[in-house]
Formats: structure tokens, C-alpha cells, sequence
């Protein structure tokens, strides 16, 4: 039998060979791994964006807030804050401030803070319709009555009508996120008012913590209710601070009553002057156009009544009035009256916290009062006294000899040279004399030493004593 050769294995089928072989396919694989580990962007942690809403509720605040969770909710924020501290302020405001936090898509936290802040009165309201409801630990929340929110004196039924409607709101608003509507409710119809440790005893919020960062940590994994029902992932995220711009705290200071109502007053004056001065003056009207300019946006902002717009307009007319009809004082003291009474009239605000300062409106009728009382002392005073026209004005001046009175010379007086005389024919006056008009004959001045003239004044005053 032939033997057959012995096979030749290949170094393939070796497993020292195949292990080698394989080793630097696997470095490569690692390394390619930790090259793109390395390379791929670091996993964003999310932004929870803090929106600055301090102050009154008013048209400002609420144009801030509406443009800051518009804003938010384009820059794809995972959730906002409003840190509030306010003591109320208008209805109309509050409501638009629900309805912003409502449509907001992301969920919306309401955090008083910081420590010694408050939200009160229309405060309540937009701490309730937050999807999440915070407090730092030295904070209050409530008396949100009618008083406040409705403001004014109203009869019962009224009264009734807007406790019942306030408090209904109310507690729709808090039970639909599943806190306690009943101390909410309290709070507008008997003027509760609560520190954060009870109102979180007490449902009414859902957390108390004492920073930002710290909320944020506890609320993670917190179950929102309400119709943006969602479980909370908020540990880690990046906190971007919104305060309110410098262009919409001017605002606020435009909405404010007081301010708008000062305005609209220097405007209407500054105009009056300057249209009665024949438009000379440039100055008056030019400030007065541009007070009324900013008190008239104000007020455009605010809820106004008409009995206020006509007693100002009418008040500002009889203060103009009072200037060119002979009544002493009479129109202007109407005037006057008629503008504090507009100025307390003027705007229907519907709060305590958003309306005119009863002083201030006072002591600017009083100061008008004033001016307009001095105006008429004046008048009366020109009235009464030696009218002096034309020549007559000469009478009693002191001038001095340019030209020798020999008799007849020259003397400056008032700023111009007079052809004079004395009044004693036989007296020389020369060049430098002081000498003092006594009379006046055509167009020449009959003159005297001013020395002389002082002692005759003089010794008429002794004689008339003496008599």
C-alpha cells in the first residue's frame, strides 16, 4: 500500500495565529469607540428659565411676563419660574397673567421669593394657576378680598356678585391642580393671609424651599396635575436669570395713576401757557407736549371713567379762564377744584394697590391754588396802582447832563438822550450832573439836581407829618 504524504495544515487554522491576528483589528475597534465617545457633544442638561416678576399687577408686569414665557417657550426652556412679590394690583392684568401661564407649553412654576416677599391680593391668583406652587420659607400669600381685587366702596349685592365670582375663580383655578381650594377661597372671602410652612401644611402649595436650585432638586420627579399633567425632571437643570428690562420699568412707572395723572396736568398747563403767551415761549409748550404725550399712553393703559376727563379738561379750561376774565379768583378756585376732583375720579382701577395718591392729587390742587391766588394778588395790586403810559413813565427818573442846561441842553435818561431844561430858568447844570425829571413840557424835560430834588421830597414828607 503507498502511504500518502502527511497533510500540511495551514497557519490560518492555528488559534495562536487566528488570536494574533485578531488583536489589532480589536485595538483599532476600541480606539474608533473612544474617539467618537470623545468626539460626540456633551448631553444637554435642559434650562429651567427664572422670569423677574416683582411690583404691582398692571399692564407693565403683565406685557413682561406674557413676552418672557413667549420667550421661553421658543428657546425650548424644560420649565419656568416666575419669582413673584406682589402686593396685588389690577383685575384685568391678573387675568391676562392666568391666561399667559395657562397657554404657556411648558410647565410653569410660581415661586415667592425671596425671603420677605408676598403674593397678595391678584398675587394668589397667579401663584394658583402655576402648574407647580412655591414659597421660600420667610414668605406670605393671600388677603386677596374684594376690597382689594374690587376696590371701592359697593353696595352689598355688588359686593356679593364680586366675592362670589373672585372666590369661584379662584378655586377652580387651585383645584384643578390639585391643591386646596377651600383655603383659597377663604382667602377672598374672609381676608386670609398664611406664611409658607402653613399653606404647604395646608395644601395650598406644593413645595417650600429656600433657593432656586434647591426647588429644582426637590420637585424632580414631582407629578404635575392639571391639564399639563407630566412627571417632573428638573434635577440638573441650568437656571437662566430674565429680569424685568429697564424699557418696561418705565412702563410701569407710566401706568402708575399718580404719574400719569401729574403728567397729564403739566402737559395741559404747559400747553395753555404757552398758547397764551402768543407761542413765544417755546420752552412751556415744547415740555407740555411731551408730558402729555406720556401721561396720555399711560392712561390709554388704564381703565379711565368720563366723569374724570371731563372735570380735568374742564378744570384746566376755568384755571385759563381765570387768566383773561376779571373774576378774582373765582374760575380758578373752580378750576382748581374741578382738577383734584378729576384726579381722584379719573382712573377706575378697581384695586388699592393700583390707583391715585389722595395727597398728591391734594397738594398739587393746593399748589395750583397758589400760583393761581399770587396771580390775581398781582393783578389786583397793577390794578390799583398810578397807571403809567407813554411820558408819564419819565416822571421821577434820574438821569445825568451830557449836554451843559444853559438853559436848554441835553440829559440821558432811560437809556437815551432828551432835550431838558431846568425847572429854575436861572440855574446852570453842567456836563456830569446828576439831575431828576420833574415834569415834562412837549418833548423837552424839566429837570432838577438830583440832590436838590431828594431834599424838597424829603422836606414835603417832614411837613406832612407835621401837619
Amino acid at each position: 500500500m503507498e502511504r500518502l504524504p502527511p497533510l500540511k495544515r495551514d497557519r490560518r487554522d492555528n488559534p495562536s495565529v487566528r488570536k494574533s491576528r485578531s488583536l489589532p483589528f480589536a485595538f483599532i475597534a476600541v480606539v474608533g469607540a473612544l474617539g467618537l465617545a470623545a468626539g460626540a457633544p456633551a448631553q444637554d442638561p435642559g434650562t429651567a428659565v427664572s422670569i423677574e416678576l416683582s411690583g404691582t399687577v398692571d399692564p407693565a408686569t403683565e406685557r413682561w411676563l406674557g413676552e418672557a414665557l413667549e420667550d421661553a417657550a421658543q428657546d425650548g426652556a424644560d420649565v419656568a419660574i416666575i419669582r413673584i412679590d406682589t402686593p396685588g394690583g389690577l383685575d384685568t392684568s391678573m387675568r391676562e397673567m392666568v391666561q399667559d401661564i395657562t397657554a404657556a407649553p411648558m410647565p410653569v412654576i410660581a415661586y415667592v421669593s425671596p425671603d420677605g416677599a408676598r403674593a397678595a391680593s391678584a398675587g394668589l391668583f397667579v401663584v394658583q394657576a402655576a402648574d407647580v406652587a412655591a414659597m421660600a420659607p420667610q414668605t406670605n400669600i393671600g388677603a386677596a378680598s374684594p376690597v382689594s381685587i374690587g376696590g371701592g366702596d359697593v353696595d352689598d349685592v355688588l359686593g356679593e356678585k364680586i366675592e362670589n365670582d373672585a372666590g369661584a375663580y379662584v378655586r377652580a383655578l387651585t383645584e384643578s391642580h390639585g391643591r386646596n381650594g377651600d383655603l383659597a377661597e377663604e382667602m377672598v372671602t374672609d381676608a386670609v393671609s398664611v406664611t409658607a410652612e402653613e399653606a404647604s401644611t395646608q395644601g395650598l402649595i406644593d413645595a417650600v424651599a429656600p433657593s432656586e436650585r434647591e426647588l429644582l432638586a426637590e420637585l424632580d420627579g414631582f407629578e404635575v396635575e392639571g391639564p399639563k399633567a407630566v412627571t417632573l425632571s428638573t434635577a440638573g437643570l441650568a437656571i437662566e436669570q430674565r429680569d424685568m428690562p429697564l424699557t418696561y420699568e418705565l412702563l410701569q412707572l407710566l401706568v402708575n395713576p399718580t404719574i400719569s395723572y401729574l403728567l397729564l396736568i403739566a402737559g395741559l398747563m404747559g400747553l395753555a401757557i404757552e398758547l397764551f403767551a402768543g407761542g413765544g415761549l417755546i420752552l412751556p409748550g415744547v415740555l407740555g407736549a411731551m408730558s402729555l404725550l406720556l401721561g396720555a399712553y399711560g392712561t390709554a393703559l388704564l381703565p379711565v371713567t368720563l366723569v374724570g376727563i371731563v372735570l380735568l379738561v374742564a378744570g384746566v379750561g376755568l384755571i385759563v379762564a381765570e387768566a383773561h376774565l376779571p373774576t378774582h379768583g373765582l374760575l380758578g378756585a373752580a378750576g382748581v377744584a374741578a382738577l383734584v376732583v378729576s384726579g381722584l375720579l379719573l382712573f377706575d382701577t378697581d384695586s388699592d394697590e393700583v390707583g391715585t395718591s389722595v395727597p398728591v392729587v391734594i397738594a398739587t390742587g393746593l399748589l395750583l391754588g397758589g400760583l393761581i391766588a399770587f396771580a390775581v394778588q398781582r393783578a389786583v395790586a397793577a390794578n390799583r396802582g398810578q397807571a403809567k403810559t407813554g411820558w408819564e413813565e419819565l416822571i421821577g427818573a434820574v438821569g445825568e447832563v451830557r449836554v451843559p442846561l444853559a438853559p436848554v441842553g441835553q440829559v440821558f435818561v432811560e437809556g437815551a438822550l432828551w432835550r431838558a431844561r431846568p425847572v429854575d430858568a436861572a440855574t446852570t447844570l453842567d456836563r456830569g450832573y446828576r439831575v431828576r425829571v420833574e415834569s415834562v413840557d412837549g418833548l423837552t424835560l424839566l429837570v432838577e439836581p438830583a440832590q436838590t430834588a431828594a431834599a424838597s421830597t424829603a422836606g414835603q414828607a417832614e411837613e406832612g407829618a407835621v401837619q
